[in-house]
């Protein structure tokens, strides 16, 4: 890339944004922020007593009486992809899609109401909504307000007294299915894996999750819509479940799976697909922990290529994190994905608003033709946390295909290294 051109002038704007906006959380907002689990509140030290007493008050009536929890978080990034790819576009991504450019990913605002199974049959009332402002709403797949805006989760849920209480939940939620988990900042790497490509993003149906000791937890989902890479037009009946077992504080395993009929590719039926799989999450040291993922899947009827007309496809992935203080980090990831039905990768346009998985040869108004193939990448990742509020995250990247799939340029390549810097602010 040469000094002077747009590529490296736009690089070196967004990088010194980036790191203004970096500074300037840290002098305006360096105090504790919570995750979306654990929100907290900002507490500025240079208002009055009484206004900030009132505050608390506020804070404490809507937290301890009610119940009520807000929080978010802001996500923006730069990836610079040094294949150069001519359209601009990071091939087989999902939210990481703009390639040598700055994305505003996300304003995400979560209001929720915890339910207690222990009360009154009143307090065993809840209801979660998540609001998504931002580049990534189009490929999260919740229920889009427009390119820019839509309601990744939103659920009614009640706890019915049976037992140690069974938690019933009725809208759309995260999918059960898959260790990396949409629109979570908390994701290990930046970037998501293969794997992610062939599972669901959110879900929508009937939730029932009972918890029959501090060890073992079952989750049963009646659903009738899909948000994923896959469209989902027929609203077909199907069932997910995960079953999570934690013999220790330090180790636990999860098995999920997703059985029903799903549409095909263009031109063929489609079929009933069955996906199992799951995880197991080990930490060996008090800052080092391992994930280990793995799923199969197979879907009949499906593919517009195999001889069959099936659809296969899976894959492994096993992810290494350390933190060395408690501000720097690691996360490592290493994948193989078989997708040999061609149902799954290579399906995104060029179209501004999507973008996500396209490979070589896509146009603005259909996808590359379905190619069977077999992919790999390494992900390393360097997290650093100046304040409990700010994750930055700077990210190298290198895939690899058996097939060319990617661009170089404005020609086909088997390869793509990407170096993405990633920042989010919580609240």
């Amino acid at each position: 890339m040469l000094p002077g051109s747009r590529n490296h002038r736009e690089l070196r704007y967004s990088g010194l944004a980036l790191v203004a906006l970096i500074l300037t959380v840290g002098s305006l907002l360096g105090t504790d922020a919570g995750a979306e689990e654990k929100p907290s509140p900002v507490v500025h030290q240079f208002e009055p007593i009484p206004r900030e007493a009132e505050k608390m008050t506020v804070r404490r009536l809507l937290s301890e009486v009610l119940r009520l929890r807000f929080n978010g978080y802001l996500q923006g990034s730069y990836t610079q992809n040094f294949n150069n790819p001519s359209n601009r576009i990071n091939q087989l991504r999902i939210f990481d899609v703009n390639s040598n450019k700055f994305r505003p990913n996300v304003a995400q605002f979560v209001l929720e109401r915890t339910a207690n199974g222990g009360g009154s049959a009143l307090d065993r009332l809840g209801f979660r909504v998540k609001f998504n402002a931002g580049r990534n709403s189009s490929d999260i797949g919740g229920v889009n307000l427009g390119p820019w805006a839509d309601f990744q989760e939103f659920y009614g849920q009640y706890i019915v007294p049976i037992g140690r209480g069974l938690d019933l939940q009725v809208g759309q939620f995260n999918a059960l299915v898959g260790y990396e988990q949409v629109g979570n900042p908390y994701s290990p790497n930046y970037s998501r894996s293969y794997l992610y490509l062939g599972q669901p993003f959110t879900t929508r149906g009937i939730s029932a999750t009972y918890e029959f000791n501090k060890q073992v937890t079952l989750s049963v989902r009646a659903i009738s819509y899909i948000n994923s890479i896959q469209g989902d037009m027929h609203h077909d009946p199907l069932v997910e479940y995960m079953l999570m077992v934690s013999p220790s504080e330090k180790v636990k395993a999860l098995l999920y799976g997703l059985i029903g009929p799903r549409t095909g590719a263009p031109g063929t039926p489609g079929g009933m697909l069955m996906l199992t799989g799951g995880y197991v999450s080990w930490q060996f040291a008090e800052q080092t922990w391992a994930v280990v993922e793995a799923y199969y899947a197979n879907q009949s009827n499906s593919s517009a290529i195999s001889s069959g007309k099936n659809a296969r496809w899976e894959g492994v992935a096993a992810y290494l994190f350390h933190d060395f203080t408690n501000k720097w980090g690691i996360r490592l990831r290493g994948e193989i994905f078989e997708d040999a039905g061609g149902l799954v990768t290579c399906q995104g346009t060029t179209d501004y608003h999507q973008r996500t998985n396209v490979c070589f040869g896509a146009t603005s108004g259909a996808p590359s033709p379905a190619i069977a193939q077999t992919l790999w990448e390494v992900t390393a990742t360097l997290e650093y946390r100046p304040f409990s509020s700010v994750r930055t995250r700077l990210e190298y990247r290198y895939d690899k295909s058996d097939h060319n799939v990617f661009q170089l340029g404005d020609r086909a390549t088997s390869y793509q290294p990407t170096l993405s810097l990633d920042l989010v602010y919580l609240f």
